[in-house]
C-alpha cells in the first residue's frame, strides 16, 4: 500500500523529517558514500541535505493542492469555478467560495435528476436489481402508482440505506409509493419513507421455437442454449422491471440479443408452484416480478 501521496483514503503529504530522513538514509548507503559520511546540519553535507529536502517539500505541497483544488469541499478560488463549470454553473458577482460551493453540490436541496437518483440507488450496498418509477400526474397510474410520487423498486440491500437515498431526490409536494414503508427523523420531523420491495413470483415457459442455420450457415443454437440465455435474462440486472407482463414480444427480444435466427412462434407460462399453465399475455402485478429457472423452460422445435 502506498503510505504517501494518493491513497484509498486521500492524499498524504510526505512531511519535512521524513524526506529529509531519506535523503540522508540514502547518502549512507554503501553505493553512495557510506555508512561514515558525516551529514550534521552543519556539515557541508548536511547543508545540502537540509536544502534538498525543502525544496521536495514544496513539491509535496504543490502536489497537495493541486490533489485538493478537485474536491469540491477544499477547492478554492477559480479552481471551484472550473469545476462549477462542469455543472453548467457560474459564481454571482461578488459570491463567497462558501455559497458558490453550496449551490455546486446542492446542499440542502433535492437533486430532481432521476438519472441520478437511479445510479444512486444501484449503488446502494446488497442492491442486485433495481428500477425507478415516476408518476407526475395528477391521478393514479395504470402500474396503480398514487399521482405525484416516486416509486423504488429495488431487490437487495437494506430498507434504510434506500430510503435515505431516495429522501435526497425527493423534493417538496412530491411523495413516495411501494408496498414498504420505512420510518425516518429528517430535520426533527418523522417521516415515513415507501419503496417497493416487489415479491419474485416463480414462472416457467413451454416454448415452442423456429431455428434455422444463420446467414453463414450455422447450426442454431441447441434448445439448452436458448434455454440458458433466457434463465440467465430473467437473474440478471436488466431483468424484466416489476409490473412487466410476460409477452411472446418480451421472450423474442431477449432470445434475438443473442440468436438471431431463432424465433418463438408460440408459448405459455407455467406456475411451477401452483401446477398450472397459463395463455400469454400473463399478467404481473406491479408489486411482483418475475423469476424464471431455467429447469422450468420447456422448449420444442416446430
Amino acid at each position: 500500500m502506498t503510505t504517501y501521496g494518493v491513497t484509498p483514503t486521500g492524499f498524504v503529504r510526505k512531511p519535512l523529517d521524513q524526506i529529509l530522513a531519506d535523503i540522508e538514509a540514502r547518502a549512507a548507503a554503501p553505493d553512495v558514500f557510506g555508512p561514515g559520511v558525516i551529514q550534521t546540519p552543519e556539515s557541508p553535507l548536511g547543508q545540502l541535505n537540509g536544502l534538498m529536502a525543502s525544496l521536495a517539500t514544496t513539491g509535496w505541497e504543490i502536489a497537495e493542492a493541486v490533489y485538493q483544488s478537485l474536491d469540491i469541499n477544499q477547492a478554492e478560488g477559480a479552481r471551484l469555478d472550473m469545476l462549477g463549470r462542469l455543472r453548467l454553473l457560474a459564481r454571482a458577482e461578488e459570491e463567497t467560495d462558501a455559497s458558490f460551493r453550496a449551490d455546486i453540490t446542492n446542499a440542502g436541496r433535492a437533486n430532481v435528476e432521476i438519472t441520478d437518483l437511479a445510479r444512486a440507488v444501484r449503488l446502494v450496498a446488497g442492491v442486485t436489481w433495481s428500477q425507478v418509477w415516476i408518476n407526475d400526474h395528477g391521478t393514479m397510474d395504470d402500474n396503480g402508482q398514487d399521482a405525484h410520487t416516486l416509486c423504488v423498486a429495488a431487490i437487495g440491500g437494506s430498507d434504510s440505506d434506500l430510503a435515505e437515498v431516495l429522501m435526497a431526490y425527493v423534493v417538496p409536494g412530491i411523495g413516495t409509493h411501494g408496498n414498504t414503508p420505512v420510518q425516518m427523523v429528517i430535520e426533527g420531523y418523522c417521516r415515513t419513507v415507501y419503496l417497493m420491495r416487489p415479491e419474485e413470483v416463480p414462472i416457467g415457459f413451454t416454448i415452442q421455437v423456429k431455428a434455422v442455420p444463420d446467414k453463414f450457415g450455422c447450426s442454431p443454437p441447441s434448445n439448452a442454449q436458448i434455454a440458458s440465455v433466457i434463465a440467465g435474462y430473467f437473474a440478471g440486472a436488466d431483468r424484466p422491471a416489476n409490473g412487466v407482463d410476460m409477452t411472446i414480444a418480451l421472450l423474442n427480444r431477449i432470445v434475438s440479443c443473442l440468436f438471431s435466427n431463432v424465433e418463438i412462434v408460440s408459448a405459455a407460462v407455467s406456475r411451477p408452484d401452483l401446477g398450472e399453465s397459463y395463455a400469454l399475455p400473463y399478467v404481473i402485478a406491479f408489486d411482483q416480478i418475475a423469476g424464471v429457472g431455467v429447469a422450468d423452460i420447456i422448449l420444442s422445435r416446430v
